[in-house]
């Protein structure tokens, strides 16, 4: 399943969201991801998670000493990430139910901001999101996009829009983004949702849509942070 082909409407996510969490959780599509970023971070760290989900990065991290700022403005999804992070006893995550375009930064800068697969989906695409990342004054920013999916992703004008950090690296990565089902029912359930037809294969004596997804994972870091 690719996340960026999916609709921008506010509505489609909070049905959505119980499908996103068997998907995630299921599935292996972020564990390159999660790699990447707790190589690079520090327990102890304020993070900004935009366009949290269900916190599939936000639970880590937090589990990592963390202090999660999970910013997410679908009801669906903040209602199994609050429901998550009570059945682990995580007491070190906020939620905001706000969209990037709304919030403003205030007080101390995040140490790190991550932006993973959620700023295609604001006002202005990418580069405005961005543009409002780079201007936050974080310590640390990482942009994780998926790539090759129809949607145009300039990397070099993205980082054409920052004056304060040294560009570190963009690291690709080929991800298995399978969906795996428990039974056609759920499968039903999905197509209805999606308004389209999956094409499914079976794994175990279960449904499954196979499917592997290009990404790219761009960290950045801003020149006087100590970290």
């Amino acid at each position: 399943m690719n996340l960026t082909s999916l609709s921008k409407d506010a509505v489609f996510w909070d049905r959505f969201a119980p499908f996103y969490h068997k998907w995630a959780s299921r599935g292996a599509y972020h564990k390159a991801i999660l790699q990447e970023i707790s190589r690079m971070s520090e327990p102890g760290w304020h993070v900004l998670d935009i366009g949290a989900a269900t916190g599939v990065i936000a639970v880590p991290m937090a589990s990592f000493g963390c202090f999660v700022t999970a910013l997410e403005p679908s009801g669906g999804m903040q209602e199994l990430l609050i429901n998550r992070l009570s059945s682990l006893g995580i007491h070190n995550v906020q939620i905001v139910k706000r969209t990037w375009e709304d919030i403003q930064i205030t007080g101390a800068a995040p140490d790190l901001v991550i932006a993973c697969n959620s700023l295609h989906l604001t006002a202005g695409g990418i580069m405005e999101g961005m543009k409002k990342v780079f201007e936050s004054g974080a310590g640390q920013i990482v942009l994780v996009t998926e790539v090759n999916q129809g949607i145009a992703v300039d990397f070099k004008n993205i980082n054409s829009l920052q004056k304060s950090c040294e560009f570190l690296y963009i690291r690709n990565f080929r991800v298995d983004s399978s969906f795996h089902f428990d039974s056609m029912e759920e499968v039903r359930e999905l197509e209805a949702l999606l308004g389209r037809n999956l094409s499914i294969d079976w794994e175990d004596g279960r449904p499954c849509q196979r499917d592997m997804t290009d990404i790219a994972v761009v960290w950045w870091k801003r020149r006087d942070h100590n970290s």
